[in-house]
């Protein structure tokens, strides 16, 4: 299925050799993003929902306006905090009639590529599952390439310990003028206890290429209301009674938690800005995620843009 872009859109971005001025910065992941970016170069990738199970069609475009924003049957969606709608199975942004779901590993490619600006086409009402992880976006974002613009106003800098909680679950962030995740999760056998520290956010690769992972008596209970049509064992990480059922296995020995910390990553990025803080977060989701966005903001005293 093919997406009707504005011609106006395709006027003011196309150069005639698939760019924008032929001079753009291909994404270097050794560089840190100090201004406003978007995409080189306009592309289309498409995949499968992991809920509906039916073909998606994403179409990437270059945009001048700052800030991440999905277009669905005519509506603008604002990947942001404010427009999450539903964080029960994923994290889901609305507006109007109009919806998007499962956005946060495609949320945490974009801010792996140092892409600040971008207008994505899409065509059904979830982002593809891809593989599981962000790797696939990532690196259609690298081959596209950065163009970057002089405005400023990128990172937001957590000024005071900002927390929220749910039973023993919680997200607290310090100041910090890096960013640096410590994640732990919890679950039963055979993954139990895991944590992982990330002190090289911006450059930490093997985030990117890690699955989103289920058990298997979850995924049975799933399917009998509906969802997870897309869902198998080339998307995801299928965790059985005593074993993972994948038939290579993990790709990295904590493959699990560095995925909860993809996810975080892609759900913060819905503030709209890049982070600066140390976070720490336990047995968090996306609903938390979203509550702590939601506190961070509540007070202006708690963040500086710069």
């Amino acid at each position: 299925m093919s997406i009707d872009i504005p011609v106006s859109l395709l006027e003011e971005y196309a150069d005639g050799k698939g760019g924008l001025d032929g001079k753009s910065e291909i994404c270097d992941s050794q560089t840190m993003i100090k201004r406003q970016t978007t995409i080189n170069r306009i592309f289309k990738l498409t995949g499968i929902g992991l809920h509906t199970g039916r073909e998606v069609v994403l179409e990437f475009l270059p945009r001048r306006e700052f800030g991440i924003a999905f277009m669905h049957r005519g509506s603008l969606i604002p990947a942001r905090y404010d427009a999450v709608a539903d964080t029960r199975l994923s994290t889901q942004i609305a507006s109007g009639d109009s919806s998007v779901a499962t956005i946060e590993h495609l949320m945490a490619a974009f801010y792996f590529a140092g892409i600040t600006n971008c207008l994505v086409y899409i065509d059904g009402p979830e982002v593809p599952i891809m593989d599981g992880s962000a790797w696939e976006f990532y690196q259609e974002m690298w081959r596209a390439g950065v163009y970057e613009f002089p405005e400023n106003g990128v990172y937001l800098k957590v000024l005071r310990p900002v927390e929220v909680a749910n039973n023993d679950a919680y997200v607290r962030v310090k100041p910090l003028n890096t960013f640096d995740i410590t994640m732990s999760i919890e679950f039963r056998q055979p993954v139990g206890k895991q944590k992982k520290r990330v002190t090289d956010v911006e450059n930490a690769f093997a985030i990117v290429n890690s699955r989103t992972f289920g058990f298997l008596e979850e995924l049975e209970a799933i399917r009998k209301a509906g969802l997870a049509k897309g869902a198998s064992l080339d998307n995801a990480v299928a965790i059985g009674e005593d074993s993972i059922v994948n038939p290579h296995g993990l790709r990295y020995k904590k493959e699990l938690v560095n995925h909860k910390i993809l996810d975080l990553i892609g759900d913060l990025y819905t503030s709209g800005y890049r982070l600066l803080g140390r976070v720490e977060a336990h047995k968090t989701g996306h609903y938390l995620n979203n509550l702590f966005l939601r506190e961070l903001f509540s007070d202006p005293a708690n963040y500086a843009i710069y």
